[in-house]
């Protein structure tokens, strides 16, 4: 089993990780949707990416040990803030046309 140091240092990789893939979809998102996409919407697209993954990891925690399984979830936990990305800018691109 690993310490605390150690799911200290796995949860920070983890989150560094989900934030750069919640840049690059967030990039890609809007160069599919042809949507200006700056340095501020990086930043946003990268937080909330390792705010919804940090979410995720722990609510899928609490249903494993719920359920008593011991397995890895971590490329759920990826996909999920990743999709988060990819909602949040469809849901721009909604709200922008609906106006």
């Amino acid at each position: 089993m690993i310490g605390t140091s150690g799911a200290a240092v796995l949860i920070l990789v983890n989150t560094i990780f989900a934030s750069a893939l919640g840049i690059c979809a967030g990039g890609l998102t809007g160069l599919v949707l042809r949507r200006p996409w700056s340095l501020k919407a990086a930043v946003i697209d990268g937080v909330l990416a390792a705010v919804v993954a940090v979410i995720a990891a722990y609510v899928l925690a609490a249903i494993d040990s719920a359920r008593g399984v011991l397995e890895s979830r971590v490329a759920l936990v990826l996909a999920i803030a990743t999709a988060s990305i990819v909602v949040r800018h469809l849901m721009r691109l909604a709200v922008r046309s609906a106006n």
